[in-house]
């Protein structure tokens, strides 16, 4: 059985991004936009397509790139650019 968390992503810069159900252990790496709870920041409930950026409202950071991964749209994480917050 995987456990199940609630995740609020953050930028860096403090603009709130998105609460995710997370599955299984570690570190985000990955976002399924299926997943994504709620977009606060309404950035990735837009269409997206593959290899697309994702940049923060507030600072422009690049956030993430959309890929298909186990044959479902996912953000890749930039890490230097998210932090979450665990709830």
């Amino acid at each position: 059985m995987s456990e199940t968390r609630i995740i609020k992503l953050e930028c860096k810069c403090g603009q709130k991004i998105a609460r995710y159900k997370k599955e299984g252990r570690g570190k985000l790496i990955k976002m399924y936009l299926n997943m994504i709870l709620e977009d606060v920041a309404g950035i990735f409930s837009r269409p997206l397509k593959t290899n697309e950026d994702v940049f923060c409202p507030k600072c422009k950071k690049r956030l993430a790139t959309i890929y298909i991964v186990h044959g479902r749209p996912a953000a890749k994480i930039n890490q230097g650019a998210i932090k979450t917050v665990k709830t």
